[in-house]
């Protein structure tokens, strides 16, 4: 059953004055190669692939009569999202990754907030390929007045950052805002580089690329970028061991524009209810 809509939600009036310049996510478009933004599209295309279409708004019902008790859920999109990110934020795939599940999730609106200055080319290209329209460029107090000012509440929050937006995160919690952080880059795995557009993965993946081109390998790496046929070999066990490589996401040439943070998922940016009760007090 289809839950009536809920109140159109809306940032602060003063917002508009920190919008971004709408020619500066232009230029960085027009300045991005195309190979690049082909893969962000191609990005884009797995994420829908793996997390599917959000049902939307939902409730539903359930009674059990051998057990003696009902059982009512509800659940909606977010009424706001806040995705936000520092100057120096240049990887233009873990930003589309935050992007996606927020905007598969239905939530109404969802904007993108630049903190202490304006955001890297890449991220440009990548709110624009994504489909987010509001841009912000606000301080640590601007961004802590939108997270608060913003309705109706709570909204979902999205920190993309090394430590610097920790004051935010502090201010999220106090406001009960469900809160998601990157923290510091994934540690990728690329034993064979030559299989790879490496400058395709150095505007996906920023610095992070840096350290995957470094002979020491880390222990518990977020991704590894294989040869298709192994990549397709990465989820068999093994005879001797349960995998070959450690690490749980794999991804083959043509995937160096595509993310996946763990946990970041739709159903982060989907409200949720749920109501039990014995069947002798049902509701009416």
């Amino acid at each position: 059953m289809t839950l009536d809509a809920p109140p159109a939600a809306r940032w602060p009036e003063w917002a508009e004055e920190a919008r971004l310049d709408d020619d500066l996510a232009a230029a960085a478009y027009e300045a991005t190669p195309p190979s690049c933004r082909a893969a962000l599209k191609t990005g884009l295309a797995l994420a829908h692939m793996h997390f599917g279409q959000s049902p939307g708004c939902l409730r539903e019902s359930r009674r059990d009569p051998h057990l003696g008790f009902w059982r009512h859920t509800a659940s909606f999109p977010a009424p706001w999202a806040v995705l936000a990110f520092t100057p120096e934020y240049a990887a233009a795939a873990r930003l589309t990754a935050a992007c996606v599940p927020a905007l598969l999730a239905g939530v109404p609106l969802v904007g993108a907030v630049c903190v202490g200055g304006a955001p890297h080319g890449a991220a440009l290209v990548s709110l624009e390929l994504s489909g987010v329209e509001d841009i912000f460029c606000l301080d640590e107090t601007g961004l802590c007045a939108l997270l608060e000012e913003s309705q109706p509440g709570p909204g979902r929050l999205v920190l993309l950052h090394k430590g610097e937006l920790d004051n935010v995160a502090r201010a999220a919690r106090g406001l009960g805002l469900p809160c998601y952080e990157e923290r510091r880059a994934p540690a990728l795995i690329l034993p064979a580089p030559d299989a790879f557009d490496l400058n395709i993965l150095a505007f996906a993946q920023g610095d992070a690329l840096e350290q995957a081109l470094e002979p020491a390998r880390p222990a518990l790496p977020a991704a590894i970028y294989l040869k298709p046929e192994a990549a397709r070999g990465h989820c068999k066990a093994r005879r001797h061991g349960p995998f070959r490589y450690v690490g749980s996401l794999a991804l083959s040439p043509g995937c160096e524009g595509f993310w996946l943070h763990a946990g970041l998922t739709p159903d982060f940016f989907t409200v949720s209810r749920l109501a039990f009760g014995p069947l002798q007090s049902i509701p009416r």
